[in-house]
């Protein structure tokens, strides 16, 4: 499949420019750069309630944090409606509530869904797992204060694009020790992995496509707070999501684009997941590259795709 002329577009617009990559700027140039591209973020539906608080409660390791989250209210409905945590990405370097603004609301105005955005700290001054555990108290504690929240813990899901499809589904794995949630539904959007990078999109989009080989070791290397210019053998499966046992996972649905060096992980984690027994569904968004539903102000398939999924997730979370 040919890219699709805006992605096309995009491609040739890089080559000309040929910009600065993330890690040649260092964190925090290549946070403000990546902050500043709003206008490609685009601009989201307006909402019945947007708010900004913070959740409190422990982590695996007993610790008491507070996660700063950002909720998003579509509709003004009495009744308890289903609720989706949503995970940013950026490799847990870069991104935050702010530039995923315009994501979350798209998703909470298709699926019906109150979103809560959760603002996790970032690495590599927080390296594995302590994105993972912000993301993770976030969850038990919207899960805890559902009544109090006006949202229904019975229909959960968890979402996240990139390093947020990672965070996403480690959630998912470790709330599956927990007795206060009961997660009902993931949704991984072209996630990020395993910090090995030998497989054929690797090789096939190395670079010229956006995100690059060198960009992806540059995040994982920041992620586990050590150098993976080497494979690594012994990552943690809560990070090496092709270690996990995914074991009665909630139905989770994989969305993979066409031309990103992740792509080729991500059908193998929707393998994976599948021979462990959970119910999966795949969407490869063939003639796309990584991040188009976030970089949704250039390309149209982004807002199209972000109404399909959540539509797709109303579904979903409709049938519980």
């Amino acid at each position: 499949m040919p890219l699709h002329p805006q992605a096309q577009a995009h491609v040739e617009m890089l080559r000309e420019l040929n910009p600065p990559r993330w890690e040649d700027l260092g964190v925090q140039k290549a946070r403000r750069g990546f902050s500043a591209l709003k206008e490609s973020f685009g601009y989201g539906p307006e909402m019945h309630s947007v708010e900004d608080k913070g959740l409190c409660g422990l982590d695996p390791d007993g610790v008491s944090l507070e996660v700063p989250v950002r909720i998003y209210r579509p509709t003004n409905s009495g009744a308890p409606q289903p609720v989706a945590m949503f995970f940013h990405g950026g490799g847990w370097v870069l991104g935050d509530i702010e530039s995923h603004d315009t994501t979350c609301r798209r998703l909470a105005a298709a699926s019906k869904a109150v979103v809560v955005s959760v603002d996790y700290r970032r690495s590599p001054e927080t390296p594995f797992p302590g994105p993972l555990h912000d993301c993770y108290v976030a969850t038990m504690a919207v899960a805890k204060a559902a009544a109090d929240l006006g949202v229904d813990a019975d229909r959960m899901a968890v979402v996240g694009d990139s390093a947020g499809g990672n965070l996403a589904a480690s959630v998912g794995l470790l709330a599956q020790h927990a007795a206060t949630v009961n997660l009902k539904y993931a949704m991984l959007l072209y996630p990020v992995v395993t910090p090995h990078f030998d497989s054929a999109s690797y090789e096939a989009f190395e670079s010229g496509f956006g995100l690059t080989k060198r960009t992806m070791k540059w995040f994982w290397s920041n992620y586990l707070g050590r150098d993976v210019e080497e494979k690594s053998e012994h990552a943690e499966p809560l990070a090496d999501l092709l270690r996990a046992d995914f074991s009665g996972f909630p139905a989770t649905h994989v969305l993979v684009a066409g031309y990103d060096v992740l792509r080729d992980e991500g059908l193998a984690l929707a393998d994976r997941m599948e021979a462990a027994g959970v119910s999966v569904t795949r969407e490869n968004a063939d003639d796309m590259l990584h991040g188009y539903l976030h970089f949704a102000g250039q390309f149209e398939t982004g807002v199209f795709g972000m109404r399909a999924l959540g539509q797709r997730m109303a579904e979903a979370l409709s049938s519980v």
